[in-house]
């Protein structure tokens, strides 16, 4: 059985909000998300990790991509930044004694994401041309009902 993720990716001024890791070594860039609770949908998901990981609340506006693998199923969502302040996350992540290794919510310009090792480059690459071609119109997405954050 594989797990479902969600992620989500979140443009603010021509930057994409994503989280850098260092795993013994191995440096490469994710975008924020992970795996849904019993009973939680994509959007209480997102919301959930999105706030654990980077302290702030987005709302799901338009699922873009699916991308499977071995083990897992992964949705992807794009996302608007509501409130917080981002780099304040308070989620497992940022425990002392992490055995996953070292995170940090970072920005990167999104024309860089050709160059950069931002996981997983399938659906880095996706986003990127799809980014250079629309640019996402933002004006004519609507919000998800009964996304936003309460």
């Amino acid at each position: 059985m594989k797990f479902v993720r969600v992620r989500a990716i979140i443009v603010v001024d021509g930057k994409l909000a994503i989280m850098y890791r260092n795993v013994e070594g191995r440096e490469f860039f994710t975008f924020p998300g992970g795996c849904k609770e019993k009973f939680e949908t994509d959007v209480d998901c997102i919301i959930r990790e999105v706030r654990e990981e980077f302290g702030i609340d987005v709302a799901p506006i338009k699922k873009l991509y699916d991308y499977e693998n071995k083990g897992s199923i992964e949705h992807f969502y794009l996302c608007v930044w509501l409130t917080g302040n981002f780099g304040t996350g308070t989620g497992e992540e940022f425990k002392q004694n992490n055995i996953f290794g070292e995170y940090s919510p970072t920005f990167i310009d999104i024309k860089d994401i050709p160059f950069l090792p931002l996981m997983p480059k399938e659906i880095a690459t996706k986003f990127y041309l799809d980014y250079k071609k629309n640019k996402f119109d933002f004006i004519n997405t609507k919000v998800i009902p009964g996304c936003l954050a309460k």
